[in-house]
């Protein structure tokens, strides 16, 4: 098959640029090792595709090159790139991290889109900067998606999708709720980042159709009452109906029961865990299943220490404490997030009684620890060995740390102390 006139281009374009990466490469560790930058400065060179091929003017210098070639420290490229496949489909978006076989793009509504490279027709930077839509914008969005069945309310931090009603009864929980997260991670020292992008809610008026938007991803109103999505940053519930009760404890009900999945939403959207970068399992999931405290989640209303506890999860750790085997189970949760497929209902309890111990009693390292963990998962080093070395050099041994753990879950009170 013969190469059309741009596919030679391409390729010429290709060779010349891999010299001018392996220069700025080789200048980048030298500098390095002769102490002019400092160790903890990311270089990431990305692979050359179409786009850098209509970018990049070969006769520049290896400055040229780090700027078209390099991506910022947090691995995304620069400005706004229109990505069109094959298919005809089109994304407009931040690239933030591409591989042979994915290219990850975050869209202006905050939704994230997984590309296959081989499905792209073409791409190309169609704006300098990348500027998220207004929540104004998004209202719009979702309004003509839902229909007039659903109004869409704003808060200063959420667009939330809800049957017609009150505001306040529908909508300013979810902010209530993100205000008091933000107060309980500064109370330990930890100041969140203001999120990016507004954060979706969808409650939706029935579980049938709760069900069927699910479907697809495996949820059931039997199992859930809730769900957070990393990919669309939607959340989504249902308003759970109990025919004794008025609609507004209906919906208090449901809200108790999806505070687990508000604080994954919330904890995604303002620097605690990543939504691109992988997050070890017992600490997303130890954080939300703190949450699902009164006393944590509502501390001005539940202020005894009793309140904080989880009862659900502590009383479930302390069955497997007194049924034994219990030996390195906690360095094995912390090494890899295989006894979340083993055995779920172990490791939930693990991760709710580990770090319930940790911002308790160590709230300021367990907020440094989280910080540290941000780091090392945008530069993908979160390996099994990194993940215990991470967790010693911030608590100290994993062993003494299963033994204070242990005592301190073992002396805390029962439900009906």
């Amino acid at each position: 098959m013969s190469q059309q006139p741009n596919q030679i281009r391409f390729d010429l374009v290709r060779q010349q640029t891999v010299l001018l990466r392996t220069a700025l490469f080789v200048a980048v560790v030298i500098v390095q090792s002769s102490g002019f930058l400092p160790s903890s400065f990311a270089c990431q060179v990305q692979p050359v595709s179409s786009e850098n091929s209509e970018s990049v003017d070969t006769s520049n210098s290896v400055e040229n090159a780090a700027k078209y070639l390099v991506r910022s420290t947090n691995g995304a490229l620069r400005g706004t790139y229109l990505v069109k496949l094959k298919s005809g489909k089109k994304y407009a978006g931040r690239i933030e991290n591409e591989t042979a076989t994915q290219l990850i793009m975050t869209r202006r509504n905050g939704r994230i889109a997984l590309i296959d490279p081989d499905d792209i027709e073409e791409r190309k930077k169609v704006e300098a900067g990348f500027t998220p839509k207004t929540p104004h914008q998004l209202r719009a969005e979702l309004q003509k998606e839902f229909g007039s069945k659903y109004e869409v309310s704003l808060t200063r931090h959420f667009v939330i999708v809800h049957p017609p009603g009150d505001y306040q009864k529908w909508a300013m929980p979810f902010e209530e709720l993100y205000e008091r997260f933000k107060n309980q991670l500064r109370s330990r020292g930890k100041i969140i980042d203001e999120p990016e992008f507004p954060l979706v809610a969808i409650v939706l008026r029935t579980a049938k159709e709760f069900d069927r938007m699910g479907a697809k991803k495996g949820f059931s109103s039997r199992t859930v009452a809730g769900y957070y999505a990393f990919h669309s940053n939607r959340l989504i519930a249902y308003q759970q109906d109990v025919r004794w009760r008025d609609a507004k404890e209906d919906w208090i009900e449901t809200l108790d029961t999806i505070v687990h999945e508000a604080v994954h939403q919330t904890a995604a959207n303002s620097g605690i865990h990543s939504r691109i970068y992988p997050n070890p399992l017992w600490v997303a999931e130890g954080l939300a299943t703190v949450f699902e405290a009164k006393g944590i989640n509502n501390y001005f209303k539940y202020s005894d220490f009793k309140s904080r506890i989880n009862y659900d999860r502590c009383e479930r750790l302390k069955h497997y404490y007194k049924a034994g085997n219990m030996e390195g189970q906690i360095a094995s949760m912390i090494a890899t997030d295989e006894v979340f497929r083993r055995s779920p209902d172990k490791a939930y309890a693990m991760a709710w009684g580990l770090s319930f111990y940790l911002s308790q009693n160590q709230p300021h390292l367990y907020t440094q620890y989280l910080e540290k963990l941000q780091d090392h998962e945008k530069t993908s080093s979160l390996t099994s060995g990194n993940r215990i070395k991470y967790f010693e050099q911030t608590f100290g041994p994993i062993k003494r740390m299963e033994l204070q753990l242990e005592g301190y879950v073992k002396g805390l009170p029962s439900r009906n102390d």
